[in-house]
């Protein structure tokens, strides 16, 4: 037998994961979720299984938390990895670290980006500078970096900024627009975390100066934005810290989000 052994969660012995029992309860993030629309192109469903709605990134955790035959997916910048009471499942083998995620070798990798329409403002421009140089440590700290980080000179322009869109980025946003004030603090930054499609849409209206999106823009959006890509990330699986399984196929994945696997004992 195997010992399976979780922080906070006691010990559960299984011969192998076949052992382990229940209705699976598939967790889906809502509409407009970068997250969401990025998990079900790559994963290639359409979430017909879903049984639960989770509304953020932290609603996600904390109901797969309390639900013992939960699933769901959140981003691997999360800080999910080491949580209490939940799990994260590898993927076909290969587990969701910076460097398979550098590599592109794990299977749900991402973009994080920031767009705009039209020009960026004198303090927008500089802000995104600092992104793509000295606040690509800052980028590593949350997910992979896309950049060197290099030395960065403010120009010191003044101005408000707001910037709005995916609640998997906005937590990265606000340490950015934390240290970016060491550098420039002529600039009041505010972040407002809603989703992908939220600040796609506000950009789109001209409603923000950057929006924040986890997910590929529509043929439409590119065609009327402009991106920058600032960091690579990954969508992770989660499981209940009962549960022994600790990887899943694809094509697994894909049977439990499409209703076709509804027990965890048919694995």
């Amino acid at each position: 037998a195997v010992c399976f052994t979780f922080t906070g969660c006691g010990t559960q012995t299984v011969s192998d994961r076949g052992n382990y029992a229940g209705e699976v309860h598939a967790y889906v993030r809502e509409e407009g979720s970068g997250t969401r629309a990025e998990f079900e192109q790559l994963a290639g469903t359409g979430e017909a299984g879903a049984k639960e709605l989770a509304l953020s990134t932290e609603e996600m955790r904390e109901m797969v938390s309390e639900d013992e035959t939960a699933v769901g997916y959140v981003a691997f910048s999360s800080g999910v990895l080491g949580a209490a009471y939940v799990s994260v499942v590898s993927v076909d083998g290969i587990p969701a670290t910076a460097e398979t995620i550098k590599k592109e070798s794990y299977p749900l990798c991402r973009n994080y980006m920031l767009v705009y329409n039209g020009e960026l403002s004198d303090a927008g421009a500089d802000f995104l500078r600092y992104i793509r140089g000295a606040g690509q440590e800052v980028v590593g700290q949350f997910c992979v970096p896309v950049h060197e980080s290099t030395s960065f000179l403010s120009d010191r322009s003044a101005g408000k900024l707001t910037i709005r869109g995916s609640s998997s980025i906005a937590p990265l946003m606000e340490q950015l627009a934390e240290a970016y004030k060491t550098y420039n603090p002529n600039v009041d930054i505010t972040v407002l975390s809603t989703d992908s499609g939220d600040g796609l849409t506000a950009a789109i209206r001209g409603e923000c100066d950057l929006a924040m999106s986890s997910r590929s823009l529509k043929d439409y959006e590119t065609e009327l934005l402009t991106t920058e890509m600032i960091g690579m990330d990954a969508i992770v699986l989660i499981v209940n810290g009962e549960n022994p399984i600790s990887d899943l196929s694809l094509k697994e994945i894909k049977n439990i989000y499409d209703g076709k696997i509804k027990d965890w004992s048919e694995l």
